[in-house]
């Protein structure tokens, strides 16, 4: 295990909106494992007390007025800018502390850009309900049609960044989705990703969470979408070619064929030129 006691600087962002009944145990057990590290609590426009319970735990803490866990993570990213690696985690107690040493070796062993915390949920009612783990299952399809192949757990809360991905990736989320966009900057620009397993936790009692599975859903498919079209418009390309050539052979339509056929020469020709583009660089 990399020694941290006189390495490189370590920086924990913590993004909380109401999570009185949790930071204070999830800022002790990260100063236990890190106690080299800063440890910074995002409090999100909490009304419970957020703030004030993770200052007394001895977190530095920085008030995000602007609701929305992308605009937290965006915000702890630029404080901690000097950092060597910085961790994200959530402040609701599901992910383990204890395995923090484990998420940040890679990085500062030069092996990866971003690491990832790949949840294992533990045997508890409550780990993660079985809505949540559909979803997952078809917003990884999603990406994997429209970005490409990702690590396997798109949307863990759990990451540690080097400063070469902070530097490179710029991002534009505000809400849950901020996780697909990290994922996908990562694919698009060939930054290294390692996963981690670690095991997943229930939240602490008295914490309810802010993801509501339709309507966040909604938002981080949209993330994908956008995503491709912006990192990997060829993909959106071939496959909108793809169901128009369909439509047309069952249509029988030869405008519809001949839009799929120039859609998917555009497709190709964008696949070329970034190839081109990326070999020259």
């Amino acid at each position: 295990m990399t020694d941290l006691d006189q390495g490189p600087s370590v920086g924990v962002a913590i993004p909380c909106h109401n999570e009185a009944a949790a930071v204070a145990a999830v800022v002790a057990a990260f100063r236990a494992a890190l106690p080299e590290a800063r440890i910074l609590v995002l409090e999100n426009d909490s009304t419970d007390g957020t703030g004030e319970l993770a200052r007394e735990a001895g977190a530095e803490v920085l008030v995000v007025p602007e609701r929305g866990k992308g605009n937290a993570v965006r915000r702890g990213l630029e404080e901690l800018a000097t950092a060597e690696v910085v961790v994200l985690v959530d402040g609701d107690g599901t992910y383990p502390a204890d395995h923090v040493r484990a998420l940040i070796a890679p990085v500062l062993e030069g092996r990866a850009e971003m690491t990832v915390g790949a949840r294992r949920p533990v045997a508890e009612l409550g780990a993660m309900t079985p809505i949540r783990g559909i979803g997952n299952v078809l917003i990884r399809a999603a990406f994997t049609v429209l970005i490409g192949p990702g690590q396997g757990d798109l949307l863990s809360g759990y990451r540690a960044f080097s400063k070469t991905f902070r530097t490179r990736v710029r991002l534009r989320s505000t809400g849950f989705e901020i996780e697909t966009e990290l994922a996908g900057e990562a694919v698009a620009r060939g930054l290294r990703v390692v996963e981690v397993p670690v095991p997943y936790h229930p939240r602490i009692c008295g914490t309810s969470s802010k993801l509501r599975a339709f309507r966040d859903g909604r938002r981080i498919l949209l993330m994908i979408v956008a995503l491709g079209l912006r990192l990997r418009p060829w993909r959106t390309l071939g496959l909108v070619s793809g169901l128009l050539g369909c439509l047309a052979l069952t249509l029988r339509s030869w405008p519809l064929g001949l839009l799929a056929a120039s859609l998917a020469g555009t497709a190709l020709a964008t696949t070329t030129w970034r190839k081109r583009d990326s070999q020259e660089r």
